[in-house]
């Protein structure tokens, strides 16, 4: 299958590169920065996995299903492989982030099966939101993407994802597979058919030290995008082919 979600991936890491503007953050490592970022990404082109290096899809997964659980704790991620998450713990837990706030949002609300419901009425009102202001303070890291909004068009599925921040490099490809696996599973829950995944990024960003590993991937080929198969309990891509691994240091 083409790869132009790759292309037009590529073309977002040189503009960053080209007209952002370098700037100091929370860490010690100053980001070319870039506001309003959008791509859409047609998943009838194939499932968009970045091919020009390698990506963990396996634990790109298992994070997926962390997620939509609602689940919050560091085993389950670290019997799967998963450790990125461990630096952002403290005393072993991750409080009322991602999954918590879909799944039990103020303690109570299920967003997941709001959706579904709002969804099947074709209804505009299929949102979720992740950011509570009311429980920053209760969680290890604020959620870098912050909102899903699902738009039904006749026996498709179309849905946006908000970010408030977005580390281009690292960060993103995992978020795009995580969208893509949270359309899919909604989708199929409302027997639908996944169509365009849409990504609006206010602040897109790539950290100063990762600028060699960008270039280094800017030049490598990109190959056919593969295929999801299966359900959410099974769940597999076919012929998935990329690159190598290029090492970039994650920024905490």
């Amino acid at each position: 299958m083409s790869n132009i979600f790759e292309t037009e991936y590529k073309q977002l890491l040189m503009r960053c590169f080209l007209k952002g503007k370098i700037i100091k953050n929370r860490t010690a490592i100053e980001t070319y920065t870039l506001f309003n970022q959008n791509i859409n990404i047609d998943l009838k082109c194939g499932f968009p996995i970045v091919t020009g290096k390698k990506i963990f899809f396996d634990k790109a997964l298992h994070e997926f299903k962390w997620i939509f659980e609602g689940r919050v704790d560091l085993d389950y991620l670290n019997k799967n492989g998963i450790n990125w998450w461990n630096d952002f713990a403290k005393k072993g837990k991750l409080g009322k982030i991602y999954g918590y706030q879909i799944r039990k949002f103020n303690g109570v609300f299920d967003q997941v099966k709001y959706a579904i419901n709002e969804i099947n009425n074709n209804s505009r009102r299929a949102l979720i939101t992740l950011w509570n202001p009311t429980e920053l303070k209760e969680q290890a890291l604020p959620c870098c993407y912050t909102q899903l909004n699902f738009v039904r068009i006749n026996n498709e599925l179309n849905m946006s994802i908000n970010f408030r921040s977005s580390d281009l490099f690292l960060g993103l490809p995992y978020d795009i597979i995580f969208g893509a696996l949270f359309l899919y599973t909604i989708a199929n829950e409302c027997n639908l058919k996944p169509a365009v995944l849409g990504l609006n990024i206010a602040n897109a960003h790539i950290y100063t030290n990762h600028e060699k590993a960008v270039q280094e991937y800017y030049r490598k080929p990109v190959y056919n995008l593969p295929e999801l198969k299966g359900k959410y309990n099974n769940y597999e891509l076919k012929n998935y082919k990329s690159g190598e691994l290029i090492k970039a240091k994650l920024v905490l």
